[in-house]
């Protein structure tokens, strides 16, 4: 008998992990969070800074904060797929987080 299928022959879905795995690959991701979150946090200052000294209106850095976004996104995603909802949730919400921030400053 098929260890994946019930007795009436539906197959049983995929469970999530544990509350407690969930927790530990989402602080076991917080350094690489960190990492491109801290990279579009330097481009906007940066162009910020260079946009007031230049005396010119600063504009959105619109490339690096898709590639910093995508990159958090496409962690999130891996994390759904591999069954940690939990921490995929807790990442969407602090890509989500980071990308409002930074872009207020820019009104």
């Amino acid at each position: 008998m098929d260890t994946d299928m019930r007795t009436d022959g539906i197959r049983e879905g995929r469970e999530p992990r544990s509350a407690g795995a969930n927790l530990l690959v989402f602080l076991a991701l917080l350094p690489l969070d960190a990492l491109v979150g801290g990279y579009a946090w330097l481009v906007v200052g940066i162009g910020g800074w260079a946009a007031a000294h230049n005396g010119a209106e600063a504009t959105v850095p619109v490339m690096e904060l898709v590639g910093s976004g995508g990159v958090l996104a496409a962690v999130g995603l891996a994390l759904c797929w591999g069954r940690y909802r939990g921490a995929a949730v807790a990442q969407f919400v602090l890509t989500a987080a980071l990308m409002a921030w930074l872009l207020s400053s820019y009104g």
